[in-house]
């Protein structure tokens, strides 16, 4: 009876799932090639727009008829969503005219309601799931991109994003003030344009996740509900904004632009860092077999000097100072095996310095400084502009490492107990966020990458905070106090310890 009862239990799930993929799959209009597509825009406004979600054929053209355009309605700007493959959005049938037409994942065009035809092309080999958009907006708002110089098409309202493995770079073009036949003076331009950003959870490459994301960030409103503002920089245009990348996460850009009272959107851009289904191997952080054997180890030996750092002090104080010296050795000629030897250098240096009485564990000490100041560098907010100046940035950055050092020095023992415990618990964190996925790992990465990558002193480091990062943020500390207690508990216990010994032997 209960084998029966289970059986058409799991008809009947399968039976739901099956429905709800039927449904989905109807959702869906595919379009061949000499396709058209009616787009009724009745009850378009800037606040609700049209969005369908369409397969296009591979090597295949297709027409949107716009019908029954609302009368409030000064222009459109209609856009297409792709995922991962490029498409042609085109006023013209023949796709012939680069000014006429913009090539991308995702586009778009200005359109007045005069205008009731775009085309599509894709010349990919594969059919392309996409996600067409349309969003009116009244005489009053200004026009995205109409004060464009420098893109293909006249009137540019969207967004050119360059990626490579360390930054994101986001143009977009002025914006004009609101025209009808005659076009404004952009020479006094007197539009604002600002720049949200949103991330998506880290390794989520699904289609539902890209589109709904696309989809949450259309309007002025839902920009400024869930997405983040990114401040200008005061080095380069303000049309443009350089983000750091995160690898594997994905993220939509977008501007808006406000003139008085009104403002209006251009199209959303997304990048994942990395390209997971062209190249899927570009969103693999650690791709080779030492690169994960080394990761491996990072974890292993973390691991062992968590719980037997403190029978073995010496050896324990060598993995801060070795770790210091990998990290900058691979800054400065970008291969590991020349940072394991810059590694064993500084022990070298660190085990010289032990000799000067006045240099006693300063070096050490100088490995929290640093360490901290790659903290800080890690969570500094985009507001703080003034760190884009390398001068500026150094100096700070320096100075806090100094500061920390010496503090620590007035802590005599405790502060390499602190130390140890710090970079013992960090290489365990480091090992796990590569393996689970959290952009904990970008605290030295960073650092890495201001020194050896021209041009990322512009770059916005606001990392995404997600919750594998606040599960690794929240263990972090578990294992640095798990480290210094069993140091505690070791002194405590110690036939020969009283309260005038050191927690540390001296060496």
């Amino acid at each position: 009876m209960s084998r029966t009862f289970i059986g058409d239990l799991l008809i009947f799930l399968s039976l739901v799932v099956a429905s709800l993929a039927k449904e989905k799959l109807t959702n869906t209009l595919f379009l061949g090639d000499g396709s058209v597509l009616q787009v009724n825009l009745t009850s378009l406004h800037d606040y609700s727009p049209y969005t369908k979600r369409i397969a296009i054929e591979a090597n295949s053209k297709s027409m949107f008829n716009v019908t029954n355009v609302s009368s409030s309605a000064s222009f459109i700007i209609f856009q297409i969503h792709t995922y991962q493959y490029n498409v042609t959005l085109s006023y013209d049938k023949d796709y012939l005219d680069s000014n006429r037409s913009v090539f991308g994942s995702n586009v778009g065009l200005f359109s007045k309601p005069t205008r009731n035809i775009l085309y599509v092309r894709n010349d990919n080999v594969h059919k392309v799931e996409a996600l067409l958009v349309a969003v009116a907006y009244n005489d009053k708002s200004p026009v995205p991109g109409g004060c464009n110089m420098e893109f293909n098409t006249e009137i540019a309202p969207y967004a050119m994003v360059q990626t490579d493995d360390t930054m994101i770079i986001v143009d977009v073009q002025p914006a004009s003030a609101p025209f009808n036949s005659v076009r404004p003076n952009c020479e006094k331009n007197v539009v604002t344009v600002e720049m949200y950003h949103r991330f998506l959870s880290s390794w989520d490459f699904s289609l539902d996740s890209y589109f709904s994301t696309i989809i949450n960030m259309l309007t002025v409103t839902d920009i400024k509900e869930n997405g983040v503002e990114v401040t200008s920089s005061s080095v380069f245009s303000p049309m443009r904004r350089v983000f750091n990348a995160y690898t594997g996460v994905g993220s939509v850009y977008v501007a808006v632009a406000t003139y008085g009272d009104y403002s209006a959107a251009y199209v959303p851009a997304f990048s994942y860092a990395c390209h997971p289904i062209v190249d899927p191997d570009s969103c693999k952080i650690l791709s080779g077999f030492w690169s994960n054997f080394i990761c491996v180890l990072c974890f292993f030996v973390g691991l062992l000097s968590l719980c037997l750092g403190h029978h073995l002090i010496l050896v324990d104080m060598v993995l801060p100072i070795f770790f210091m010296g990998t990290v900058f050795g691979y800054a400065a000629l970008g291969t590991i095996g020349f940072g394991l030897l810059m590694g064993l250098g500084f022990i070298v240096v660190w085990l010289g310095s032990k000799f000067i009485s006045i240099f006693d564990n300063l070096m050490l000490n100088l490995t929290l400084g640093w360490f901290f100041g790659c903290v800080a560098y890690f969570s500094s907010p985009d507001s703080f502009t003034i760190l884009q100046n390398d001068g500026i940035f150094w100096t700070f950055f320096v100075s806090l490492s100094l500061g920390i050092a010496l503090i620590m020095k007035l802590l005599l023992d405790v502060a390499s107990v602190i130390t140890c415990a710090t970079f013992s618990s960090f290489m365990v964190i480091l090992s796990l966020d590569y393996w689970i996925g959290s952009s904990l790992k970008y605290i030295i990465i960073n650092f890495i990458r201001r020194i050896a990558v021209e041009g990322f002193n512009l770059a916005i480091i606001e990392p995404p905070t997600q919750t594998m990062d606040i599960c690794l943020i929240v263990l972090w500390p578990c294992l640095a106090l798990y480290r210094v207690s069993k140091q505690c508990l070791r002194v405590c216990s110690s036939e020969s310890s009283s309260e005038t010994d050191p927690l540390l032997p001296q060496f």
